[in-house]
């Protein structure tokens, strides 16, 4: 039983990272709200965390749609190919989008060195700005993994 759960949250890993964020930024909106409204005194600093829990929920969000086959594509036209066509686009796209989200990656990894190097700190808050920035390769390595993991599956299916 425990290691069904375990191995659906594994499966499911960016719906639940995914969803838990978007509770915690819908409870730090609406915290937000009440202070400004109510006791006329704004908490900037939930601006700063929503804004970077943004970038790791679209982040998220893109794993998730790879993982589902969901992504943006030309089915129409794919669709009207022939089938032996069709295997090598679909192993040509997986390549393009995995080496896309890998080299996203890469850049963001450099950027959070640099901003390691620098000590560059986020401005409400006074936090090591690379904390925010490691979303960047966290999230593409999911979202390479994603890819290559739907292109495998893809290729076993159309053998």
């Amino acid at each position: 039983m425990m290691h069904t759960r375990l191995r659906w949250i594994a499966e499911h890993l960016e719906e639940v990272l995914g969803a838990s964020l978007l509770a915690g930024m819908a409870c730090l909106a609406f915290a937000n709200v009440v202070t400004r409204y109510i006791f006329e005194y704004p908490l900037a600093f939930t601006e700063e965390l929503e804004i970077n829990a943004l970038v790791w929920l679209t982040l998220f969000g893109t794993s998730s749609a790879f993982r589902r086959r969901r992504h943006l594509r030309m089915l129409f036209f794919q669709e009207k190919l022939p089938r032996s066509v069709r295997r090598r686009l679909n192993f040509v796209i997986g390549l393009a989008g995995a080496s896309l989200f890998a080299f996203l990656g890469y850049l963001g990894y450099k950027q959070l060195l640099d901003e390691r190097l620098l000590e560059i700190t986020s401005e409400s808050l006074g936090l090591p700005q690379w904390w925010y920035t490691a979303c960047i390769p966290i999230g593409c390595s999911l979202i390479v993994y994603r890819i290559v993991v739907a292109a495998v599956a893809d290729f076993r299916e159309q053998k």
